[in-house]
């Protein structure tokens, strides 16, 4: 399929769709296929966990890189997701504490 019939089978924007053909294929392609839906499909996972483009774009040129940068981000969605329990758990406290003081029903 040409670029056009590529993009409108993304289903996402224009802009976007472009910057990830962009990541996944650094030189300008005419024809794409399957496979190449598969590695725009690889950019747009990478960009939904949180990778930024340069990391994005080394991880696509680069295959020893792949298992760094993905643990890498692990360990950072990790931390946020330990940040965001503990929140939680104040909340939890709060909560637990004001039903014990009755000043909530």
């Amino acid at each position: 399929m040409n670029k056009t019939e590529f993009l409108k089978k993304l289903n996402i924007s224009q802009n976007e769709a472009l910057l990830y053909l962009k990541m996944a294929f650094p030189s300008d392609k005419e024809v794409y296929d399957d496979e190449d839906m598969g590695k725009v499909a690889m950019v747009m996972t990478l960009k939904r966990l949180g990778l930024d483009y340069d990391k994005i774009s080394c991880f696509m040129e680069c295959p020893c890189a792949r298992m760094t940068l993905l643990n890498q981000q692990r360990i950072l969605l990790l931390d946020k997701l330990h940040d965001q329990q503990k929140l939680l758990d104040e909340i939890d406290y709060l909560i637990h504490d004001l039903k014990g003081r009755d000043m909530v029903k």
